[in-house]
């Protein structure tokens, strides 16, 4: 059985044929009480990439036409289930809608779905079985490793581990992006010359990732489009280069919210109600107790991709200051009392540094981590920042447990670059076959018996 996702973004009242459902039927198939968080996950549709480099925070489609969308994928994956049947589902990882809705209908109908999620350790990924990343073998370990009920050989290995991450602060796996820092004459004439190669390969080549309801995207830009956004990086790295950032030193106490890169999974899809990182920052703030003030600090990925207004309003809310972008992460987190984010390596990294963290997502990974403490309630986080401020982690009892985080994700994950593989195709693919052909073996077994 093969569905085209694209045919059905193209025409979902074509795919639909009549059909219809209301979404109070597609919530209670899903087990949930609205569709509308999830909904966030489509980032075609409740942003615009046409409108503004690097999207606009204004939606492309209609609410009605975002509905006939989730009613048709409805559509399909009832045909999936009912025609197809699967045992397991498969996903490269959990990004978008559909990966959401499969994801909730088969735990309904008792059918396991996997994916590929970064443990947070550096190097290793790990397979959940939900799209919040809060189920699978690495949660199973960590909570039998905390119960003293079973022992690892790689307990060692994963003190050893935090060692050295103490010693020499380990860079997390980031996709890649465009620094010219350190970057020869001839790379920088490459990259100057790349939007005039791609508008030649628009001309001389077929159209390629075009779908028609969606128009201009990431994946479809059309000569304008090019320049538009060849240009505003230059504009938005230059801005951000000369910016003049609040100096580290001259900070008394305060809380760190590193901003996350947008459109991503943790913030959009998992995270959909702090998505709004200025305004979650501008409450963050707002709530700090005694002389905190909320320190920010941009996303190196977004060098060049956040506009310059979006940096303005952040810098002119009220008991928020921002510095500088290439300050080592490391520095920042060795001087800070407390992290508040909606999930990511910010949160491990911290934990190394015995650094507290308040988490606003959902992310279930990072809330096995024994620095984290999830609070949604942004009119009583003062409260909790002060609660959590007060807790002793320079304990025993707090090494262990972040020694079996770590040891779970040696235990239960992969060593494998798989952002490079995902993004560029790179590396031992039969080997990534292999990984896969292992957790596939596993789940059958667990689904026979």
């Amino acid at each position: 059985m093969i569905i085209s996702n694209d045919e059905v973004i193209d025409n979902p009242l074509t795919y639909l044929a009549g059909d219809n459902f209301s979404l109070k039927e597609i919530c209670a198939e899903l087990g949930v009480d609205s569709i509308w968080p999830m909904v966030y996950a489509l980032r075609h549709f409740v942003k615009s990439y046409k409108d503004k480099y690097y999207f606009s925070f204004k939606k492309s489609k209609s609410d009605e036409e975002i509905i006939d969308y989730v009613k048709a994928t409805y559509k399909y994956i009832r045909l999936i289930f009912e025609k197809f049947k699967p045992d397991i589902v498969i996903a490269a990882n959990f990004v978008s809608l559909p990966h959401i809705m499969i994801n909730l209908y088969g735990l309904k109908h008792n059918v396991p779905m996997f994916g590929v999620m970064n443990s947070m350790t550096s190097g290793y990924y790990i397979f959940v079985n939900d799209y919040l990343g809060s189920r699978g073998d690495f949660h199973n370990r960590i909570d039998e490793l905390n119960l003293q009920s079973k022992e690892s050989p790689n307990q060692q290995k994963a003190k050893k581990y935090i060692g050295e991450f103490r010693e020499n602060f380990k860079q997390p796996n980031q996709g890649t992006y465009y620094t010219p820092e350190n970057k020869s004459w001839i790379e920088k004439l490459k990259h100057e010359l790349l939007p005039y190669r791609e508008i030649l390969r628009w001309y001389l080549k077929k159209r390629t990732n075009f779908v028609k309801n969606i128009g201009i995207s990431i994946d479809y830009r059309p000569p304008r489009i090019v320049l538009r956004d060849h240009y505003c990086e230059k504009h938005y790295r230059k801005y951000m280069e000369n910016l003049d950032y609040y100096p580290l030193e001259k900070l008394g106490k305060f809380v760190y919210f590193p901003l996350q890169f947008q459109p991503e999974t943790v913030i959009d899809t998992v995270s959909p109600y702090f998505s709004n990182q200025i305004e979650t920052a501008r409450l963050v703030a707002m709530s700090l107790p005694d002389d905190y003030t909320l320190v920010v600090k941009e996303h190196p990925a977004m060098i060049g991709v956040r506009s310059p207004s979006y940096i303005e309003k952040l810098i002119r809310t009220v008991n928020v200051k921002m510095i500088d972008y290439r300050i080592p992460s490391e520095t920042i987190l060795r001087k800070t009392d407390l992290v508040v984010n909606a999930g990511g390596t910010i949160l491990s990294e911290a934990a190394m540094y015995k650094k507290p963290v308040i988490q606003l997502g959902n992310m279930g990974t990072t809330l096995k981590l024994p620095n984290v403490f999830k609070h949604t309630d942004l009119t009583t986080l003062t409260k909790k920042i002060k609660e959590v401020l007060a807790i002793n982690l320079n304990t025993e009892e707090y090494e262990r447990k972040l020694e079996n985080y770590v040891t779970a994700a040696f235990d239960t994950g992969f060593g494998f670059n798989y952002v490079a593989a995902w993004e560029r195709g790179k590396g031992d693919m039969e080997e990534l076959w292999r990984i896969y052909k292992k957790e596939l073996e596993k789940n059958f077994l667990n689904k026979c018996f």
